[in-house]
């Protein structure tokens, strides 16, 4: 098929008029008409992947952007005949590598007083076999540090750099978004130190709520930033738009909840009431802060960006818009029943309305995710998938266990003569938390910030170590935190559970320190590539496609000529098949000597630099290819 392909003749396609090809890759062809980019910007391209774009092909362009792709074609056939300037001076602003200060101080806090904190209380736990062996105060600066730092940084970063380019527009006031990274930030490390020390000292005390302060500032200023952003969409809103509109309202109700419990146990007088505080209304704060901000986010976020990224279904719109009312009103409903049962309302109606506002959540969000067939979609290949996928299985299994817990609870009170086992609990927390939120985090940055960087992920790392230590060390806390509760499995238990939390943080170490290596400018070889700016110790291997071959260095033309390959003068057949064949398998088909079409070729593209009688560089054995993942 390839060699009739390849002998075909294309009429008329070399004229002036030539359409420009769905295929053709954004840097292709800002390489050949620079004053397009204009038309790209305008939909979102601004600060994606350097000065000539990420390598992706204007039809994905559409679709991740949400662009008609017959109206995007037209339109940049109509500015391609109007009068070429210059092309644009590329100068980032804030607002268009924001993404790197909120992720990079994400990847800071979970790797200090989030999941390394947290694995340390762990092994403490493990080792007394008792989940009372840490203060209140340090497990719950470090749970405030993974929501706050964790996700609520992410979360910040995702939506400054990706929800302007959703609705087509710039980021309002990006300096303003930069300093509401600085208070938040700033909130959260006063906040870790001061809440755990808060007794030592009243500088201590005053400064945590200091910090909330600082914190609620700035996500104030997020939100305001965000709908400013909005309303100068010409883009209507969305029926994702509704999740993520919600999220952000549970994101400033879960910040007044959480200075009101910090003042609930900081100034509770004795140990048993603190205990009864804590019991009282730090579940229902998880509620608000998994249920409602982070849940409600992930959803919103994966119903618009899983079908343009990698393909996944198109979720059904009707049935979104219907759940999402219900879906809010259920997380609410466990704020409230929670409440009144942990502060010992014994009324079977308060009972049951919790355990069917949380049958109701675990239901619509079943029904959600089976909607987006997240499971059985045929998506495009990426690294990043692995993690999405598994991510919405530990979802699935959290609420699995949510809806189980009564059950649970009624052989654990026959068992253990109490009526709330906090090993299950804990568990079914971790499955959603670390499960869930924390691989869409992984899995999501690993696609959004090469990509911005202008870094193909199909270069880098398969992050597979990653995957396993953070999924192993998961299944290890569920698992035997639950198996805590079974008597004579405890002792053996506890110190498996008390290790879990070391995997997790080698796993997510490894990415973290991946991630802050490609924000760096780790990867980003193909930005001189692209640019012709290539180093003489890098040279044209036979796996180098032979379209991006002939983009890259166009004298390389007039060598495929001479060597049998006149149709590449063809630009249709450049931008479209020769971009999917290797030099060496169309060697093979038109029966041409490999190592002297390689030998002429690295000759016409680095004239100065020797090159090997095998057409291959000095340094091959050690060195990148210059064009052979391009």
């Amino acid at each position: 098929m390839a060699e009739i392909l390849l002998n075909a003749t294309i009429a008329g396609q070399e004229s002036a008029d030539q359409p420009i090809s769905p295929e053709q890759t954004i840097p292709d062809l800002l390489r050949a008409w620079p004053h397009l980019r204009l038309v790209l910007d305008k939909y979102g391209l601004k600060g994606c992947g350097g000065p000539l774009g990420p390598v992706e092909t204007l039809s994905f362009f559409a679709r991740a952007h949400g662009v008609d792709l017959h109206a995007l074609l037209n339109e940049m056939h109509a500015a391609r005949r109007q009068t070429q300037a210059g092309p644009p001076a590329y100068r980032p602003g804030p607002g268009d590598t924001i993404y790197r200060l909120f992720f990079k101080g994400g990847i800071a806090v979970v790797l200090s007083a989030g999941a390394v904190w947290g694995a340390l209380l762990l092994l403490r736990i493990g080792y007394a076999q008792d989940f009372a062996a840490n203060s209140i105060f340090a497990v719950n600066a470090h749970g405030h540090a993974m929501i706050f730092g964790w996700v609520g940084l992410f979360v910040m970063g995702f939506a400054y750099q990706a929800f302007p380019r959703f609705k087509h527009t710039e980021l309002q006031r990006p300096r303003l978004a930069v300093a509401s990274f600085w208070l938040m930030s700033t909130g959260i490390a006063l906040r870790v130190v001061c809440e755990t020390l808060h007794a030592s000292n009243a500088l201590f005390f005053s400064g945590a709520f200091v910090a909330c302060a600082l914190e609620f500032t700035a996500i104030v200023l997020f939100i305001h930033l965000l709908l400013a952003t909005f309303r100068r969409s010409p883009k209507p809103l969305e029926a994702y738009d509704t999740y993520i509109l919600a999220a952000l309202i549970f994101f400033v109700l879960q910040t007044v909840w959480d200075a009101a419990l910090l003042w609930a146990t900081t100034t509770a007088p004795t140990s048993e009431v603190l205990v009864a505080r804590v019991a009282a209304y730090q579940a229902p704060l998880r509620d608000l802060q998994i249920h409602g901000f982070a849940t409600f986010m992930i959803l919103g976020v994966s119903m618009r960006y899983l079908p343009a990224i990698y393909g996944f279904a198109q979720p059904n719109l009707k049935l979104v818009r219907w759940i999402c009312l219900p879906l809010g009103l259920a997380v609410l409903a466990e704020v409230v029943f929670f409440s009144l049962r942990s502060r010992g309302d014994a009324r079977i109606w308060s009972g049951v309305g919790l355990y069917l506002s949380m049958l109701a959540f675990a239901g619509l969000v079943a029904t959600l995710v089976l909607n987006m067939k997240v499971f059985t979609s045929r998506v495009e290949p990426d690294r990043s998938v692995k993690f999405l996928r598994t991510a919405f299985g530990w979802l699935l299994l959290s609420l699995t266990m949510l809806v189980a817990m009564p059950l649970y609870l009624r052989w654990f009170r026959g068992a253990h003569d109490s009526t709330f086992s906090h090993a299950y609990y804990g568990a079914m927390r971790h499955a959603i938390t670390v499960g869930f939120i924390t691989l869409m985090i992984l899995g999501v940055a690993s696609k959004v910030v090469p990509t911005l960087a202008g870094v193909s992920p199909a270069r880098l790392t398969s992050l597979w170590p990653t995957f396993l230590l953070v999924n192993t060390g998961c299944l290890m806390r569920v698992l035997f935190q639950v198996l805590t509760d079974v008597g004579a499995l405890s002792a053996f238990a506890f110190p498996v559970a008390g290790i879990s939390g070391v995997l997790e943080v080698a796993g997510i170490a490894l990415w973290g320190v991946h991630l802050w290596r490609v924000m760096n400018g780790a990867g980003q070889e193909h930005e001189a590539e692209v640019s012709g700016a290539v180093t003489p110790a890098l040279r044209i291997d036979a796996e180098a496609k032979v379209g991006s071959v002939v983009s890259l260095f166009p004298k390389t033309l007039d060598v495929f000529a001479s060597h049998g390959f006149g149709l590449l003068t063809n630009p249709y057949l450049r931008n479209t098949l020769a971009r999917n064949i290797s030099i060496a398998q169309a060697c093979e088909i038109r029966k041409v000597d490999l190592n002297v079409l390689l030998r002429d070729l690295n000759l016409a593209a680095f004239p100065d630099t020797p090159v090997a009688t095998d057409g291959a560089s000095p340094e091959k054995a050690s060195r990148p290819s210059a064009c052979g993942h391009a």
